[in-house]
């Protein structure tokens, strides 16, 4: 796979890896005493190596959830944080034949065993603190962060500008996933654009709204998903605006 990145402002940068027919985000976040590494892509680059010529500090790795392509590089790292609600899809998606699914380069090791976040838990890294944001509803340990200092959150796969897949094993309920966009939408006074695990980036925060509407349309029954073969099996697809719903 291949990786580039871009520099969003003096102290954070984007790392996208991707393939012809897959692709991650990955996000380095500096302090003046620490940096924080938002999700770790497939595995297939040497992510340890491409931190360290973007800062001279420690890094920490943040998962936003268990799935394969936001855990492969955790290997490289020696403190890895995890939601523990997360921990059984880790395992599964540490196995070789899993990770397979998105690209046939060399897999890197992932680590075994993660450290597993905290209530309200915040990490600071020196002149900026980022809060972890416990959001389940793609995977049931999925979180999001918020950037206090640049007033960004980090969304990992939680609202995409595109479908969020709540048909997969380990998902959360649909009644769920509606608190978690419901507590996003609760602080958007904090924050002011999100950035996500993959798609177009940044997104307005307007997207969380949108998947609040159209949850709530699924749940009160004023609106429903078309039954469909996708990428991921057959499941049932609501389509909303710019964003998506499999379930």
């Amino acid at each position: 796979m291949k990786y580039e990145t871009e520099k969003l402002n003096e102290q954070t940068w984007l790392i996208a890896e991707y393939n012809e027919t897959a692709g991650s985000y990955m996000y380095l976040l500096a302090g003046s005493q620490k940096a924080l590494l938002i999700d770790t892509g497939f595995g297939t680059i040497a992510l340890k190596k491409i931190c360290e010529e973007l800062v001279h500090l420690p890094v920490t790795v943040a998962l936003t959830h268990g799935h394969a392509d936001h855990i492969g590089g955790t290997g490289a790292f020696d403190e890895v944080w995890l939601a523990e609600e997360d921990k059984e899809l880790y395992r599964l998606h540490s196995k070789e034949s899993v990770r397979r699914i998105f690209t046939q380069d060399r897999l890197l090791p992932v680590k075994k065993t993660c450290h597993y976040y905290e209530e309200e838990m915040t990490f600071d890294l020196g002149g900026r603190r980022i809060r972890v944001v416990k959001t389940p509803g793609h995977s049931v340990g999925s979180v999001c962060f918020l950037d206090e200092k640049n007033r960004w959150m980090f969304t990992g796969d939680t609202c995409c500008r595109a479908h969020v897949l709540l048909q997969l094993e380990y998902a959360a309920a649909m009644e769920v996933y509606r608190d978690s966009l419901e507590k996003l939408i609760h602080i958007e006074p904090l924050y002011d654009i999100t950035w996500p695990g993959h798609h177009s980036r940044p997104v307005d925060k307007q997207v969380i709204q949108d998947f609040f509407t159209a949850v709530n349309g699924i749940l009160d029954g004023t609106m429903e998903g078309v039954s469909m073969k996708l990428p991921m099996g057959k499941a049932r697809l609501l389509e909303y605006k710019e964003i998506g719903i499999e379930y």
